[in-house]
């Protein structure tokens, strides 16, 4: 029995230490743990700051992630996440993390982060009222990056409301503070391009390239290319649009199809049409085809077949007739005429604006360079207006009628035209507004820098109503009834200018049955110079204007 009560107490000593040893050890990796802890959350976050810093944004995200969930207090990690989740465009969510750690960091850095979230969200307002709050930090504390930041996001308002001259002094007190920021100098150098000053976004470009060094920002050379692009030095454009392709990541294709359209355009212009076929084809396998038929080129298209199908029922309409008709005196134009007049204009205004970029700016595609295509938009535009208006004259002179009598007739109703252009007017920069850009296309004429030719395309496209109106409805409305000839000017007048159909069409429309109502060419005329005349005066007067038409 002694043996086996010693054996017990031997038992209960060794369960004893056995214990303690356990409870050792517990103690041990607890306190292991805690350390574990502490190193991980700070190495996730300087993973987050490297793959930050080398644009690896979602790679980025995910380090700071894992650091917030060892450790959900971080300010600096959930700081950096916020930053990171404005690069990838996710700004309500990152304007809710900052709100968060706003009075936890004792920086400016938030108030600027939230600026550049409102701005994002399209309240330039509340981004204003952030940046005045930086402004007044950073007057106490001093930060020349973070007053880079300040002014750059200055100028970015700025630029939203039509204020581009105060928007390049704001971008270049930013690049002042920080010359190596490439965002700094990309958005200079695209309003420069935007304001048609392609020689100053070169240098801009070059300048940033030359005191960096770095070479392989495919932003830098893609926008490098396209300045070069629109001053005609296709070849080193060329160059550096390849250049930026290759640089881009795999991920991006909808920047290297940017890229591969403008090699397509330049290849085509000088004449290598396998290479532009090759990079038009290598562009299209980068895309959705049916993101490129939509918005306003589907309505295009729909609005063809529309006005093949009220020709089709106008002709449906007509009885069949053997009887020769004898007709004396002068003779009405045709229908058939009407189209070949519309046609010869397009092939005259398409030749005039190709002959004009070639001896402008060495490009016989300056039509289609982004860069250039506001300025070459107006010269076709003008020259359409008034080829058609004088084709038209010339046609019903040629038939025996006092042109000026068949196509504007009377002055009796002309003060009508006042209140339809007044109308127009307001519909259309309530258009640009609420819907204007993106898919449903902005107005045909680009306000955004009043030039000489924009000028005279105020004033001579409206002469296109001449044809538009009195000669292309009076033969329909002869062959035709009234509704279908009101319903083939409007559409003849919107597929001709193209954008912005949801615009063009009803305008079109109204024009067109205020003349079968009235036959006053007048009234049609003075709505579209009072139209145009008036959108210029606004574009002049009223920087929020121009920036409808940016």
């Amino acid at each position: 029995m002694a043996g086996i009560r010693g054996l017990v107490r031997i038992g209960r000593v060794a369960a004893l230490a056995r214990a303690a040893m356990a409870a050792a050890l517990l103690a041990t990796s607890v306190g292991g743990s805690v350390h574990a802890q502490n190193f991980d959350e700070n190495r996730y976050y300087q993973q987050c700051l490297r793959f930050e810093a080398g644009g690896d944004l979602e790679t980025a995200r995910q380090a700071c992630l894992n650091a917030l969930q060892v450790r959900p207090d971080f300010a600096d990690a959930e700081l950096a996440l916020a930053r990171i989740e404005l690069g990838l465009g996710e700004y309500v969510s990152a304007e809710n993390r900052l709100r968060r750690v706003q009075n936890r960091i004792d920086t400016a850095e938030p108030l600027v982060l939230l600026a550049e979230a409102a701005l994002a969200g399209n309240r330039p307002g509340d981004a204003e009222a952030q940046l005045q709050s930086a402004e007044a930090l950073l007057a106490r504390q001093g930060n020349l990056e973070l007053e880079g930041r300040v002014s750059f996001l200055r100028g970015r308002i700025m630029q939203s409301q039509g204020r581009y001259l105060d928007a390049l002094d704001s971008y270049e007190s930013a690049i002042l503070g920080n010359p190596l920021d490439a965002r700094y100098r990309l958005a200079d150098a695209n309003l420069r391009l935007r304001l048609g000053e392609a020689a100053s976004a070169e240098q801009q470009l070059q300048s940033y390239l030359t005191l960096t060094g770095d070479d392989r920002n495919a932003d830098v050379r893609s926008l490098l290319g396209r300045a070069q692009w629109a001053q005609g030095e296709l070849e080193a454009a060329n160059g550096n649009l390849a250049t930026a392709h290759q640089l881009r990541g795999a991920r991006n294709v909808d920047a290297q199809a940017r890229d591969l359209r403008a090699l397509s355009l330049i290849a085509y212009a000088t004449g290598d049409v396998s290479g532009g076929g090759l990079a038009l084809r290598e562009s299209l396998k980068r895309e959705n085809l049916t993101s490129l038929i939509r918005g306003n080129t589907l309505i295009w298209l729909l609005l063809l077949l529309f006005l093949v199908g009220a020709h089709l029922i106008g002709e449906s309409r007509i009885a069949s007739s053997s009887s020769l008709e004898v007709v004396e005196g002068p003779r009405a134009w045709s229908v058939g005429q009407v189209y070949g007049t519309l046609v010869a204009g397009l092939l005259v205004a398409l030749l005039v604006t190709v002959v004009y970029g070639l001896v402008r700016h060495d490009n016989p595609l300056a039509l289609l360079t982004p860069a250039l295509c506001g300025e070459m938009r107006s010269l076709f535009y003008l020259t359409l207006g008034a080829a058609l208006a004088l084709l038209a004259w010339r046609r019903v002179q040629a038939n025996g009628f006092d042109a000026m009598e068949k196509l504007l007739g009377s002055s009796r109703y002309a003060g009508y035209g006042l209140g339809w252009g007044l109308l127009f007017l307001a519909g259309t920069l309530a258009y640009l507004h609420y819907l204007g850009g993106g898919a449903l296309g902005g107005f045909y004429v680009d306000l955004v820098r009043v030039s000489p030719l924009v000028v005279a395309a105020a004033i001579l496209v409206p002469l296109a109503e001449i044809f538009f109106r009195p000669f292309a409805m009076a033969p329909m409305l002869k062959r035709y009834d009234g509704t279908i000839a009101t319903v083939v000017s409007a559409a003849l007048y919107a597929l001709a200018f193209g954008a912005p159909l949801l615009l063009l069409v009803p305008m079109g429309f109204v024009l067109a049955d205020a003349y079968r109502r009235r036959r006053c060419g007048w009234e049609v005329l003075i709505a579209q110079l009072t139209l145009h005349i008036g959108l210029l005066a606004a574009a002049l007067l009223s920087p929020w204007v121009r920036a409808l038409f940016y």
